[in-house]
């Protein structure tokens, strides 16, 4: 009975183990199923992905191609521009020599009465030009940078032909205290003191009246015999005009001058008288 009991149950405990194995055994095939359905899905969407890769290929490749083709085009393109733009070099080449042989055409189309049409009426010019002569302004300055050079003669006419012409111009007056400082520094005293003295009497209300007296003094000073007279203008270039520059140089002017009137003290030489001769 007890073996009985035994057998039974061993056979209970093989039933079962046997099921349970089947039951793996069959879970695992619905495993396996399941991911072979889900391999097949991975590879159906490569497959896919594969697909559109190429097709995506094809595309690109088709744009290279028309890429190509479009670079062909411009390049082309660019040839033919380049070619007319030699084209328009060469006819603007040409045009230009047209030109200048139109020009030189022209030239050679005046006649010989034009020329001397033309050459009269440059001579005219030229023959009025040298009638009327340089301006005063330009007679005077030049006169005046031939002063300033101290190129007294040629300044000395330049100013005396300004007063021959323009007596009454804008530069009378300074032309005439420069002609006369030009005889000054030619060292001629009486032409400049002539000029000076002309110069204060036309134009006593000048503002180079005080130079006018000072360097008049000096023309007196260097003629001699005149110190007197001398002494009378440097004396009024103080008094008139004190503190300028004339008045000081005159101040000096006429200290030397009076120093020079006072006459030299010299000294009396006393003869020694022999001494009596002793008597024998």
């Amino acid at each position: 009975m007890r073996v009985r009991k035994t057998v039974v149950l061993a056979a209970l405990a093989f039933g079962v183990s046997f099921f349970s194995a089947c039951v793996a055994t069959q879970q695992d095939v619905v495993d396996l199923e399941a991911q072979t359905d889900a391999l097949k899905q991975q590879l159906e969407g490569l497959q896919k992905t594969l697909t559109s890769l190429q097709d995506n290929q094809a595309d690109l490749s088709e744009q290279v191609k028309n890429l190509h083709d479009d670079l062909g085009v411009y390049t082309e393109t660019i040839k033919e521009n380049e070619s007319q733009m030699n084209d328009l070099s060469s006819k603007i080449d040409d045009m230009r020599v047209q030109i200048a042989n139109q020009v030189l055409s022209i030239g050679k189309v005046l006649t010989a009465q034009q020329i001397k049409s033309l050459e009269a009426q440059k001579a005219a010019l030229e023959k009025d030009e040298k009638a009327r002569g340089h301006s005063p302004t330009e007679i005077f300055n030049s006169a005046d940078i031939r002063l300033g050079l101290k190129n007294y003669d040629l300044a000395a006419q330049g100013f005396s032909e300004y007063l021959q012409k323009y007596p009454n111009g804008a530069f009378a007056d300074a032309a005439l205290y420069k002609l006369a400082r030009c005889y000054y520094g030619l060292k001629d005293w009486k032409k400049a003191g002539e000029q000076f003295a002309l110069f204060m009497t036309r134009y006593p209300k000048s503002n180079l009246i005080p130079s006018t007296r000072l360097m008049y003094a000096r023309c007196l000073i260097h003629l001699g015999g005149k110190k007197k007279e001398a002494e009378q203008y440097l004396e009024s270039v103080e008094n008139d005009f004190p503190q300028t520059p004339e008045a000081h140089a005159a101040a000096l002017a006429l200290k030397k001058l009076i120093h020079s009137h006072k006459p030299s003290k010299t000294k009396k030489k006393i003869k020694r008288q022999a001494p009596p001769a002793a008597s024998q």
